[in-house]
């Protein structure tokens, strides 16, 4: 039986700008500074053997503010990092209607099957792929509890593909996308019993956030 503690990392400069901003770079706001430090004192008092995370910035704050609460080491996986962004609609303005159109082109990319890749913008068969990588990835892991601070969206087709595996469709994903959502540094608490003969994954918990009061 494994536990994977899944961690939505704290407000970050991008989920406030507005313009539209790259996934990596942009830090914790001081929200999310705060929000980061509580999540961390919560850690403090689950048991986990190991803290892996996002590479992108407001990942890498909020995993290193958890390490300096409970003493783990920090192992960084490219898998869990959010979606990728349209390069060109960096610094443009959520506002402006020509780049609301590209990024709902972008967006629609997606979470949709078939649709046709927007520059660097991962397709839902490229999420789908590479989540389903993850999974597996967790599930060769030798340590029964993990701690693992990722993004919301990513979050969502994990979990996604977590139920429906290679049979997560657009139309399955859709719920996912707009009604399973997560508050900055909400906790998510996952199963793996691979000896279950209905269901290996189980989703115990959904976006926990007590800790914020």
């Amino acid at each position: 039986m494994k536990t994977i503690y899944l961690v939505r990392h704290g407000e970050s400069e991008i989920n406030v700008s507005e313009t539209y901003m790259d996934d990596a770079p942009p830090p914790l706001t001081e929200v999310g500074k705060e929000q980061s430090q509580f999540i961390a004192k919560r850690a403090k008092n689950i048991v986990f053997d190991a803290l892996i995370a996002s590479p992108f910035e407001r990942t890498k704050e909020t995993a290193q503010m958890i390490a300096k609460e409970t003493g783990h080491e920090i192992e960084y996986c490219d898998l869990f990092i959010e979606r990728t962004l349209t390069k060109s609609l960096i610094g443009k303005s959520r506002s402006d209607p020509e780049s609301k159109a590209r990024a709902e082109l972008a967006w629609r990319s997606s979470q949709e099957s078939g649709r046709e890749k927007v520059e660097g913008t991962e397709t839902f068969e490229e999420i789908k792929g590479r989540a389903i990588k993850a999974l597996k990835f967790l599930e060769a892991r030798p340590e029964e509890n993990i701690m693992l601070v990722g993004h919301g969206f990513f979050t969502r087709a994990l979990i996604g593909c977590m139920l429906y595996g290679e049979g997560m469709t657009t139309e399955a994903f859709a719920p996912f996308v707009w009604g399973l959502r997560t508050t900055n540094t909400g906790i998510s608490v996952l199963k793996y019993n691979p000896t279950d003969a209905h269901r290996a994954w189980w989703l115990l918990a959904w976006n926990d956030h007590a800790h914020l009061g």
